[in-house]
Order: structure tokens, then sequence, then C-alpha cells
């Protein structure tokens, strides 16, 4: 199960819509909610990241840590 879309929109509005990783501004709609760690439910905030599609492909494949 995945975020919900109030909560994206409250994760996203207070990075104030920037990717975490690569600082870029983006719009909601090309931003993700990333789970740092694997098991953590969506409700821990501090376990989430905000990140923009190509970073958190990346972050998928290995090419971030």
């Amino acid at each position: 199960m995945g975020i919900s879309k109030s909560k994206k929109e409250l994760l996203v509005k207070y990075v104030d819509n920037y990717c975490e990783k690569c600082k870029k501004q983006f719009p909601i709609s090309e931003l993700r909610i990333h789970r740092i760690r694997r098991g953590c439910s969506y409700s821990e905030y501090r376990s989430l990241m905000v990140l923009c599609n190509p970073c958190h492909q990346k972050i998928h494949k290995g090419e971030f840590l």
C-alpha cells in the first residue's frame, strides 16, 4: 500500500517542491515519496524522502547511497 494523496501533498509542501537529493524544484506530479528504511511505514515521516523521478530511479538502481 502506498502513501495517501494528502500525506504526499503535505510532505511535498514541507520541502517546497524540491527533490531532497538533487535539490531541484519540481511540480508535485514529478515527485515521489521514498521510504529510506525497508519495512518502515508511510506514517513514519522521518523515514521518508521526497525525490524527483530520476533520483528515485537512481536510488532503486543502486546509483545513490
